[in-house]
C-alpha cells in the first residue's frame, strides 16, 4: 500500500513546473537538426551559445527549441561524426530555422574534428548513458563478418557476458531480462538469431542506439537495470541508395530514397542466412534465419508521420527430432506534431509479437511446446522546453499484455495463458540551476492489473499446489509503485564534473530460464500475479569524468544496487511440461555492486578505448543454498576490455579488441550416487565454482578502395575471430569412471574464426 505524502508531492510538482522569469526580452529558435546529405534527423546533436554558456540538445526525434535574449548570437552545431556549424543570427522575433550538418569522413593527424563526444558527458545531467552510432558498431571485429550492435554493447564497461555465442546482456549486476530493448519504441522480447551467435539487430538498419545503465530518465520505465533504445533510419528525403553486403553467415539487401523529395521517403533492409542452403538433407543440425526492416515517414505542416516494420524469425531443425522456431515482429506509428515555439508532442501506437515453438518426438510420441507474448501498447510524451538548459517531459501510456507462458501437448502440463495491463505516468525535468550545477529529476507512477479469464494456485509451506483459484473477468491483483528518479551533475568547470544519482526501477515480468547457459532459444515471460512479484531494484551511482589533452577522456563511475523480490529456482528444477512451475521458484533479495574505470582517446590517428570493471553479484534467497548467500548467475568480479582503431591511411583500417574477464561461476558436482540403476550428481553449494577465466582477441582490417565508377562504392572486411585459439568453454559434462574419479568433458563453441564481408553501394 502506497501512502501519499501532500508536501512531497506539491514540492514535486513546483520544482518540476515552475521557472524563473526573464529579466529581457527573449525569442525561440526553433527547427530540425538533419543530416545535410540525406535528410535523416540527428538525435541528441548539441546546440551551444558560446558567449552565453547556455544550450540544449536535439529530442528523440532530431527536433530543438532553444529561448536566447534578443540580438546577435553565435550558435555552435555538433554531432559526433559530423562536421560542425557555427551560426550567426540576429534574433530579433521567433524564428523557426533547420539546421542541416554535413558528415565528416573519418580524418586523420592535425584535422579538427567535432568536440561532441567527449563533451557530452560533461555537459548533460543524465547519468550512466551512452551512444552507440553504427560508425562504433562497424569498427568492431566481429564473428564471421557480421557487424553486430548487441555484441558492441557487450565492449560497454559494467556489461558482462556468459561467453562466446551468447547475445545475453548483463549490465550492473542483471540479469538478461532486465535489459529494456526497444526498435523504434517497440519492445523486442529475444534478441538473439542463431541461439545468441548474431543478434536481431541488422546493422544496415540502425541510425544509432541510446543505453542507459541503471539510472535511466523518467520516461522508461519496466525494466531494472538498463535500456537499449534502438532507432531505424528513415530514408535519404533526396536520392536514392542501394547497397548489398556478403559475409560467411547472411546476406543483407538495402533500399532507400524520397518517395516524394524532401517531404517523406521509404526504407527497407532484408537479411538472410544461408547456412541451411549449403546442408543436405541428413545434416545433423539445420539452422536459418530472416529479418525484415520497413519504414516510412512523411512531412505534412508541423507534423512527420512514420510507420516502422520489423520482422524476424529462426528455424532451427534436427535429425534427432528437434524442431525450434521463434521469432519477434513489431509495428509501431508514430505522429510529432510542435505546438507553438516551445512544445513538442509524440503519439505512438505500437505492436509487438514474440512466439517461440520447440518440438521433440520420436517414433513414439510428440512433445510440443509453446510460449510468447503479444503487446498493444498506446503512449503519449509531451515535451516543453521552458529556456535555455530547461526542459519539462511528461507522458502516459497503457500496455495491453498477453502471456503464453507455455502451453504443451498435453493440456494438463500447459500453463493457462495470461492477461495483464501496464501503466504508467511520468513527469521529469531538465535543468541547469547554475552554470556548475544540473538536475535532472522526476517520477514515474506504475501500475500492473491481472485481468481477464485466469487459473492459477495456493501453494503449502513446501510449495505443493492445495487449491486451485479461477477469475472469469475484470481485474483480480493490482501492482501500483512509485519510481523516482534523480541525476546531480556538479561542472567543476570546463573539464571536469561529478555526478551523483538515485533511481527506484520496478518490474513486472520476468523470463523463466536456465541462466546458467551460455546461449538459448527459449525465454518464457512470466507476469506479476498473486504469486510473483514485482523486481525492484534501488540504484545509487557516482561517476567523476573528465576531458584532458587533445581528444583524451577519463570517467570513473561506482554503483550499489539493492534488489527486492528477486527469483531463482530450486535445484533440478522442471521448466518445460510443468503447470505448477511457479512451486519452483524462490523469492528473495540481491545486491551489486562495483567500480567502472574506461579511458578513451577520441582524436588522431590511433582511437580507443581501454577500461576496467570490478564488480559482485549476490543472492539470499530461501531454500536454496540452505538459504545462505551464494553468487548469481554473472557474478564476474574482473573485467578487462581494449579496443582501438589505427588509421593507415585513407583506405585501410586496422582494428582490434582484447577482452579479459573472470570466470563465471558455476555448480559442479563431487560425486554420484546410485539410484535405480542411474547415477545421481551430488552437487556443491550454489555456484561455488568458476570457469576458467575468458580471454580472446579479435581483429580485423577495412578496406576502402579508391572509386572505381562514380557509382559504386565497396568496402572489404576481413579479419580473425580469437587469433591465438583461446579454447574457452562455454559448458561441461562429467562422467563417473570405474576407479571412483570424474572425468570432466569440455564443451567450446568455437577457437579461431577467419571471417570477411562484402560491402557494396550504390
Amino acid at each position: 500500500m502506497i501512502r501519499y505524502n501532500p508536501f512531497i508531492l506539491h514540492t514535486i510538482a513546483w520544482l518540476l513546473f515552475c521557472f524563473p522569469f526573464y529579466g529581457q526580452e527573449h525569442f525561440i529558435i526553433n527547427g530540425y537538426v538533419k543530416d545535410k546529405n540525406t535528410g535523416e534527423v540527428l538525435i541528441g546533436a548539441s546546440l551551444y551559445d558560446t558567449e552565453l554558456q547556455k544550450g540544449t540538445q536535439t529530442n528523440g526525434y532530431g527536433y530543438y527549441s532553444i529561448s536566447l535574449p534578443v540580438g546577435k548570437h553565435k550558435i555552435n552545431c555538433s554531432y559526433a561524426g559530423y562536421q560542425n556549424q557555427v551560426l550567426e543570427i540576429d534574433l530579433e522575433q521567433n524564428l523557426s530555422k533547420d539546421i542541416f550538418l554535413d558528415d565528416m569522413p573519418i580524418q586523420l593527424e592535425g584535422v579538427t574534428v567535432s568536440i561532441e563526444p567527449s563533451t557530452k558527458p560533461l555537459t548533460t545531467n543524465e547519468l550512466n548513458s551512452e551512444k552507440i552510432t553504427i560508425n562504433n558498431i562497424r569498427l568492431l571485429p566481429v564473428m564471421f563478418g557480421n557487424a553486430d550492435a548487441i555484441k558492441a554493447l557487450q565492449f560497454q564497461s559494467g556489461v558482462k557476458t556468459l561467453g562466446d555465442g551468447s547475445s545475453g546482456l548483463f549490465v550492473r549486476g542483471g540479469n538478461s531480462d532486465q535489459n529494456l530493448i526497444l526498435m523504434d519504441e517497440a519492445p523486442i522480447y529475444n534478441p538473439s538469431h542463431l541461439f545468441g551467435l548474431v543478434s536481431v539487430f541488422n546493422p544496415d538498419a540502425l541510425n544509432h542506439i541510446d543505453f542507459y545503465k541503471g539510472n535511466m530518465p523518467a520516461q522508461f520505465g519496466g525494466r531494472v537495470s538498463s535500456v537499449i533504445n534502438a532507432k531505424m533510419k528513415e530514408g535519404n528525403m533526396y536520392d536514392y541508395n542501394f547497397s548489398a553486403s556478403l559475409n560467411p553467415f547472411s546476406s543483407t539487401l538495402t533500399a532507400n530514397g524520397p518517395i516524394v523529395k524532401e517531404k517523406s521517403s521509404f526504407f527497407f533492409s532484408g537479411r538472410r542466412s544461408f547456412i541451411d542452403l549449403f546442408q543436405g538433407p541428413n545434416s545433423i543440425l539445420t539452422p536459418s534465419f530472416y529479418d525484415i526492416n520497413m519504414k516510412v515517414n512523411t512531412i505534412f505542416n508541423k507534423n512527420r508521420l512514420f510507420i516502422s516494420f520489423y520482422n524476424g524469425k529462426d528455424v532451427m531443425d534436427s535429425i534427432d527430432g528437434i524442431f525450434n522456431n521463434w521469432g519477434n515482429t513489431s509495428g509501431t506509428i508514430r505522429w510529432n506534431r510542435t505546438i507553438g515555439s516551445r512544445g513538442f508532442i509524440n503519439t505512438s501506437f505500437i505492436l509487438s509479437d514474440y512466439e517461440n515453438f520447440m518440438e521433440f518426438k520420436d517414433n513414439q510420441r510428440s512433445n510440443k511446446w509453446l510460449t510468447g507474448l503479444n503487446d498493444v501498447n498506446l503512449k503519449i510524451d509531451l515535451s516543453y522546453f521552458v529556456r535555455p538548459n530547461h526542459t519539462i517531459k511528461i507522458g502516459l501510456g497503457s500496455i495491453y499484455h498477453k502471456f503464453i507462458p507455455g502451453e504443451s501437448s498435453n493440456n494438463i502440463n500447459s500453463i493457462p495463458r495470461i492477461q495483464s495491463f501496464e501503466h504508467a505516468f511520468y513527469a521529469l525535468s531538465d535543468i541547469s540551476l547554475l552554470k556548475w550545477l544540473g538536475l535532472n529529476y522526476g517520477l514515474r507512477l506504475s501500475a500492473f492489473q491481472n485481468h481477464g479469464k485466469a487459473t492459477w494456485f495456493d501453494y503449502d509451506e513446501k510449495y505443493l499446489p492445495i487449491a486451485t483459484n479461477t477469475n472469469m473477468k475484470g481485474v483480480y491483483k493490482t501492482f501500483v509503485n512509485l519510481e523516482p528518479r534523480l541525476s546531480v551533475n556538479v561542472k567543476l568547470n570546463s573539464d571536469y564534473s561529478l555526478k551523483l544519482g538515485y533511481a527506484r526501477n520496478v518490474q513486472y515480468m520476468q523470463i523463466l530460464q536456465n541462466n546458467s547457459l551460455s546461449y538459448s532459444s527459449l525465454e518464457a515471460w512470466f507476469p506479476s500475479n498473486p504469486n510473483i512479484k514485482p523486481v525492484i531494484a534501488d540504484v545509487v551511482s557516482t561517476g567523476w569524468f573528465q576531458r584532458f589533452g587533445k581528444g583524451y577522456f577519463l570517467s570513473l563511475e561506482l554503483y550499489h544496487k539493492h534488489f527486492q523480490n528477486q527469483i531463482d529456482y530450486v535445484d533440478h528444477a522442471r521448466l518445460l511440461n510443468n503447470s505448477h512451475i511457479e512451486g519452483q521458484i524462490r523469492r528473495g533479495k540481491g545486491k551489486a555492486y562495483g567500480a567502472e574505470l574506461n579511458l578513451k582517446k577520441e582524436r588522431g590517428r590511433l582511437k580507443g578505448v581501454i577500461s576496467y570493471t570490478y564488480s559482485r553479484a549476490f543472492r539470499k534467497i530461501s531454500d536454496i543454498n540452505k538459504g545462505l548467500e551464494y553468487r548469481s548467475p554473472y557474478d564476474i568480479p574482473h573485467d578487462f576490455k581494449l579496443t582501438s582503431n589505427y588509421k593507415i591511411n585513407e583506405r585501410w583500417t586496422f582494428t582490434n579488441a582484447w577482452l579479459f574477464s573472470s570466470g563465471r561461476p558455476v555448480t559442479l558436482p563431487v560425486g554420484f550416487y546410485g539410484y535405480k540403476e542411474e547415477l545421481v550428481p551430488i552437487y556443491t553449494d550454489r555456484n561455488s565454482g568458476r570457469f576458467p577465466n575468458y580471454n580472446r582477441l579479435d581483429i580485423s582490417f577495412v578496406h576502402k578502395p579508391k572509386k572505381q565508377t562514380d557509382r559504386v562504392n565497396w568496402v572489404f572486411n576481413f579479419g580473425i575471430f580469437n587469433l591465438y585459439a583461446k579454447k574457452n568453454p562455454i559448458g561441461y559434462e562429467f562422467e563417473n569412471q570405474m576407479s571412483g574419479q570424474i572425468k570432466v568433458y569440455q564443451h567450446t563453441l568455437f577457437t579461431i574464426v577467419p571471417n570477411f564481408s562484402i560491402k557494396a553501394e550504390l
